[in-house]
């Protein structure tokens, strides 16, 4: 995918898709295209500001502080979603690390071209601000609503469900691979190992979904989701 295809892809699907068209071509005007291998970071936890990301394709994965301040995965965002404007909007250094976790593209737009924008139209500190509420605040709630579940099975369902397809596209057709590890489920989901690969298993055998190394391929998504959503332990 060339640069040109990205923009036009970005626009069409999640922030920008909503944003009007100053918005729009202020960002893409001032974007370059990335490019990252698995694992690798665009941002961690205690870095300078750094701008803004845009995803094109792959996933990224959101790790967090939690107990005794290990990092741990709690999300994977996907085609549209934009990340990095929380320091951005704040002036303070990151609390939360992004990696890919597959190989992914994301346009970027740096924080001089931030700048920029702001000088030009006041209101893109507005814009961005909304965006951080739709982010955070959307995404926490998911993931809380998740780990409410009695069920582990459930809970496990409910975060391959809200991982692997795009939020933002209505094109994606299945199947999803999710490249993650049962540990890395295990994390998501607040389950152990063995619990993960139980569900997994049992996912499996109902062709819901196909398990590989590192990845699991969601081939029902509605199934699983449906299974996720029903009342029970």
């Amino acid at each position: 995918m060339d640069e040109a295809d990205a923009k036009a892809l970005v626009r069409r699907h999640g922030w920008l898709s909503t944003e009007q068209p100053w918005l729009q071509d202020a960002v893409l005007s001032r974007v370059r295209l990335r490019s990252f291998s698995p694992n690798e970071f665009t941002f961690h936890a205690d870095d300078d500001p750094g701008g803004l990301y845009g995803v094109v394709s792959g996933g990224f994965g959101t790790l967090v502080p939690s107990g005794g301040q290990e990092m741990i995965l709690c999300h994977i965002i996907r085609l549209g979603v934009w990340f990095g404007h929380g320091p951005v909007l704040t002036g303070r250094s990151r609390t939360i690390s992004f990696k890919a976790v597959e190989r992914s593209m994301a346009l970027h737009l740096p924080m001089a071209a931030v700048a920029e924008i702001r000088e030009m139209y006041p209101e893109f500190t507005l814009r961005l601000g909304a965006l951080s509420e739709r982010n955070y605040s959307a995404v926490a709630l998911k993931v809380i609503g998740d780990l409410l579940m009695p069920s582990l099975d459930r809970r496990i369902a409910a975060t391959l469900v809200r991982i692997s397809r795009p939020e933002a596209s209505g094109e994606v057709l299945p199947p999803w691979p999710i490249h993650v590890t049962q540990a890395e489920i295990g994390q998501m989901a607040n389950a152990s190992r063995d619990r993960v690969n139980r569900a997994l298993s049992k996912f499996e055998a109902k062709g819901w979904i196909k398990v590989e190394y590192k990845v699991i391929t969601v081939r029902q998504l509605d199934a699983l989701a449906t299974y996720a959503a029903e009342p029970g332990n």
